[in-house]
Parts: C-alpha cells; sequence; structure tokens
C-alpha cells in the first residue's frame, strides 16, 4: 500500500516535471533541509530534547496565474533522531506534505505562505523502536498525521528557502509509565524544518 501510494506520487511528480517545461505556472525540482524534531508526551514524567535530522526527495509546486495561490506537494525521505531515556536512536520516515500556497510577487523575489496537512509513515524496523523504548512501548502508530504551517522566499522562481512548523494531529502511540500498572502516556512528535528546494 505505501510502496504503491509511493510510487504513484513520484511518477505524478515526474509527469508534472514534463508539463513544467511548457508552463511557466507548474514546476518540479528538489528539496532538502534541516529538521529538528522532538517526542510531546502527554505525562510530564517522561522527558525529550530536540534532535536534528535531515530530508531529501522530489517536490512540484502549481501556481494560479495573477491571483498568487497556488499548491505544492513532496515525496521526502526524513532521517529524525529520537532520544529517550538517554537512548538514542534515528528513525526514518516517508514524508507526504501537500500544502495550499498564497505568493507576494516582487520581481526577483518572491513571499509566500504555506500550509497543509502532512502524512507520514515511520520506515524503520520494530527493532529499532523497541531499542528505544524498551518493554515500556505499548503501542505504537506507524502512520501518523501532521500539519504544516510555513512560509519562506523564493528567487526567481527556481530557489526556494523555507522554514515549516509541523503540528501533530494523531499520536505516535503509548508509552507505559514506569513502576505503575496499566498508566499509559500518549507520544507525539513536533518538527521543525529548514527547507532548501530548487526548481528545474
Amino acid at each position: 500500500m505505501i510502496k504503491r501510494l509511493f510510487l504513484t506520487l513520484l511518477v505524478a511528480l515526474t509527469v508534472a516535471g514534463v508539463h513544467a517545461q511548457k508552463t511557466k505556472y507548474l514546476a518540479w525540482g528538489v528539496e532538502a533541509g534541516v529538521n529538528f524534531n522532538k517526542m510531546s508526551f502527554a505525562s510530564e514524567d517522561f522527558k525529550s530534547d530536540n534532535r536534528a535530522g535531515f530530508f531529501v526527495g522530489p517536490k512540484a509546486k502549481f501556481r494560479v496565474p495573477i491571483l498568487g495561490f497556488g499548491a505544492d506537494a513532496a515525496v521526502l525521505y526524513s532521517l529524525n533522531s529520537a532520544k529517550f531515556n538517554n537512548r538514542s536512536r534515528n528513525l526514518s520516515y516517508l514524508e507526504i506534505p501537500l500544502n495550499v500556497r498564497y505568493s507576494f510577487d516582487l520581481r526577483i523575489l518572491a513571499l509566500y505562505l504555506a500550509t497543509g496537512p502532512q502524512y507520514n509513515y515511520c520506515l524503520s524496523g520494530s527493532g529499532t523502536l523497541e531499542e528505544l523504548y524498551g518493554s515500556r512501548l505499548e503501542d505504537y502508530s506507524r502512520s501518523t498525521w501532521g500539519w504544516n504551517v510555513g512560509g519562506g522566499v523564493e528567487i526567481l522562481n527556481r530557489l526556494q528557502v523555507g522554514l515549516t512548523y509541523t503540528i501533530p494531529i494523531s499520536s505516535s502511540g503509548e508509552l507505559s509509565a514506569a513502576n505503575m500498572a496499566n498508566v499509559f502516556t500518549n507520544f507525539k512528535q513536533k518538527t521543525f524544518k529548514i527547507r532548501l528546494a530548487y526548481y528545474f
């Protein structure tokens, strides 16, 4: 299911790239950047620090003539570093953001605001998750949803630099509280991204 979705989006972005040669309102490129993620727990008994990682993948954008509105989508491989109880592990994700945009055209520069949903799928094996959370991991959802809010600047419709904050909508799972039977806490992943994209 996930592989089919990934391939479908990859084909769609490739087709967008072909059409981008014919119109200035549709473009495709590649995006990469640095992410800072932090696990948020429902209980104050659990703590987590900000951890750095990276992401990379193909991206496409569409712009409506004159109005300034548009949309963008990407298929990203993201590596996040998670820390829990002094154990650090790298968790890899497939991320699919789909945003609506509004741009303020300033000739060679354009400022933009973007917001929209993001689907995340954890690619890391169950062994990595068990190493990180140990026996306290009661439940884990590989599929999660978030909501992106961000903005940035584009130079000559080619180079894009932006900032995005992903607000978690669904929880990543549950952990059991230490030495307390039948007490669980939900945890979610909050992410801040510094992104750089180039459109061909």
